[in-house]
Order: structure tokens, then C-alpha cells, then sequence
């Protein structure tokens, strides 16, 4: 179904959308990078979270996630920031698992994304283990959940761009609770595939050219934190990222580093979290369209509100569900303004452990 709507004068689309909304901003769901405990008896467990909500997004380089069209299929200059594009989203986060309580050993799948900063709709297939004073450990294959798209060649300009699909794969390691303390520590790898990388061949630039703007190739991403619990309701998280994406073309490989602190205030009925997060990335080499090196600004802030058991509600003979309201925005300014990124997001939904 899709919807045609006037803003601000020009058209927008407004889809509704079946799938995955991944975070944009990190740590919405709970402490994300906190591995949850493995249940005590033996048998399956998880969580549930349908929601419907909005997203406003502008960029330059994604065409679609799923069905929510990002990008504009024609563009008229090189030198402007992306419109935006606001889409309707239903949405379903999820984990199911298994537990063998005789090992403390947990298998899973589902909604593990915790910290990747723009369009990370993957899933992920995995084990956890506690392992007493050592600390808890976790292990997963990381693969497409939801099927991007980005434009061959993003710099076609006075005509329509063609998409192409854009695949990622990898797995994460977390080692949470380091030696009995509250660190933990994460690292991904990730290979990069698009099916037709053509940048740069509109404009007619050699093949050394165009291959400083090649897209594809791997991305490793590091991170500390650690928790400190002020009160019994209180929590502070910190946590540095620092991402390497190790892409093909120079002009877009580069490095991050980024900061986040996370708040959950928690009572009951009243659950909220609030987080915040400032980056900076820098490029390895000039750019050859618009020669000079891509330096890029990352910031944002978001919320969720968890309210438990809302009017004495039961599902299945349990009182563990809840209202969840999420709001976040994140920008990333670069000082190549094709490359500027926003995003805004909200939802309502309910969410249902078992």
C-alpha cells in the first residue's frame, strides 16, 4: 500500500513497511551492550516487540531498506544535501532461545543489533555461555535481515539512478562481565557485497577514479563500556566505539570514533532510557569528484519508555508485557554535503517477554 502525501510542497512517499526497525540511535531496547542473564530452567524463552511508527531519513547513497524508500531516484546536482523522504513503519524486534540450564549455555536468533550507526537491519544466529567468575560470553553469525538497496552509481545527476542490492555478513564476539566486573568488550567483523558497484562511471572518471570510490569491502567495530549502577533505580552506561571500514576505494575507507552514554531509570511500572551519542569519522584520501578529503560530524539523542503491564493486562496467563513508546534523531554532517545523513524516528507498540 502506498500513500501520496504534500509536504512543505514538494511529494512525499509514505509506505507501510513489514520488518525489522533497527535502531538508528544505540541502546533502545535496554542497556544494549549488556548481555541479558540466561535463564535459570531449561527450555525457550525470548521476546516479542510489534510497533508502528515513522521514519524521516535523508541520504544521498541508500535507496531502500526493505520497502521504505530513502533516497531519490533522480538527483539535479552533485553540490546539495539529500531530500528527505518520510515513510509509516510496522515494525516486529524479536529474540527467541533455547536454554540448557545444566551448562548455563543459550542458543538464539533474532534482533541482537546494537550499535551500528545508520541501516543495520541484521539478524543474528548465536550461543551464549556463562562462564562464573570469567564472566559471560556470547557468539554469532550476523547476516541481511531486511534487504538494502543502494544506487550503482550514486553521482548520476539530470537522470534516474538504478538501484542495486547491498548485502552484508560477519559474525560478533562479546565478552560481557569481564573477570566479575561491569566492562564488557565487542568486536564485529562484516564483509560488504553490492552486486553492481559502479561509481563514478557517469561522470567519466578513470578506473583508478572509480576505484577510489569502491563501496565495497569489510568494516571491524570495537567497543568498551561499562555500567555503573548510582542507586537501585539509576544507571549510567559510557561506552567507546571505534569502527575501521576497510573499504575497497580509499576515498571511502575510513575510521570512527564515537562515544555514547546511556540513562535507564527504572521503577515500576516506569521504565526509560535515554541515550546520547557524538562521533567523528575520518576518510583515508581525497575524494576525486569533489577533491577533497570527507570528514563527517555524528550526533544523536533518542528515548524509550517501557510501561509495564498497562491496566493489569495478561497475555497467555503472564503479566510480562508492556507499552513502549521510542523517539530518537541522528545526523551525520559532512563537509562534503552530498554526504550529509539524517534520520528521525518514532513508534508505539507493545512488547512481551515469555
Amino acid at each position: 500500500m502506498v500513500l501520496k502525501t504534500k509536504h512543505m510542497g514538494k511529494q512525499t512517499c509514505v509506505r507501510l513497511v513489514i520488518g525489522v526497525l533497527a535502531g538508528l540511535i544505540v541502546g533502545l531496547g535496554s542497556p544494549a551492550w549488556a548481555l541479558d542473564p540466561i535463564p535459570k530452567a531449561s527450555g525457550f524463552d525470548g521476546y516479542l516487540e510489534p510497533s508502528v511508527g515513522f521514519m524521516r531519513l535523508k541520504d544521498n547513497m541508500v535507496a531502500e531498506m526493505g520497502f521504505i524508500e530513502i533516497g531519490d531516484d533522480r538527483i539535479d546536482s552533485l553540490g546539495d544535501s539529500p531530500d528527505a523522504e518520510t515513510s509509516a513503519t510496522i515494525g516486529l524486534d524479536f529474540n527467541l532461545g533455547y536454554t540448557f540450564a545444566s551448562t548455563r549455555t543459550r542458543l538464539f536468533v533474532g534482533s541482537m543489533v546494537e550499535d551500528v550507526l545508520r541501516y543495520d537491519l541484521s539478524q543474528q544466529v548465536g550461543v551464549m555461555q556463562e562462564a562464573g567468575r570469567l564472566g559471560n560470553f556470547s557468539a554469532g553469525f550476523l547476516f541481511s535481515g531486511i534487504s538494502t538497496s543502494v544506487w550503482e552509481d550514486p553521482y548520476v545527476t539530470g537522470r534516474k539512478r538504478r538501484d542495486t542490492d547491498r548485502t552484508d555478513s560477519g559474525f560478533r564476539v562479546v565478552w560481557d562481565r569481564i573477570l566479575g566486573t561491569n566492562f564488557e568488550f565487542q568486536y564485529s567483523w562484516r564483509d560488504i557485497d553490492i552486486d553492481d558497484e559502479r561509481s563514478g562511471t557517469f561522470l567519466g572518471l578513470s578506473a583508478a577514479g572509480r576505484g577510489r570510490l569502491d563501496r565495497e569491502g569489510t568494516k571491524h567495530r570495537f567497543s568498551l563500556a561499562y555500567r555503573l549502577k548510582l542507586s537501585d533505580r539509576h544507571t549510567l552506561a559510557p561506552q567507546f566505539i571505534y569502527v575501521y571500514d576497510d573499504r575497497d576505494g580509499s576515498a571511502r575507507k575510513n575510521k570512527g570514533y564515537h562515544g555514547l552514554l546511556t540513562y535507564v531509570f527504572h521503577s515500576d511500572p516506569i521504565t526509560l532510557i535515554l541515550n546520547g551519542s557524538l562521533g567523528y569519522v575520518d576518510y583515508d584520501s581525497r575524494n576525486p569528484i569533489f577533491t577533497k578529503t570527507q570528514e563527517d560530524d555524528v550526533y544523536g539523542i533518542a528515548a524509550a519508555v517501557y510501561y509495564k503491564n498497562p491496566f493489569g493486562w495478561t497475555l497467555w496467563g503472564s503479566d510480562r508485557i508492556s507499552f513502549v513508546g521510542k523517539v530518537g534523531y541522528f545526523e551525520s554532517d559532512a563537509n562534503i554535503d552530498f554526504y550529509d545523513s539524517t534520520a528521525l524516528f518514532g513508534s508505539v507498540g507493545v512488547a512481551y517477554r515469555f
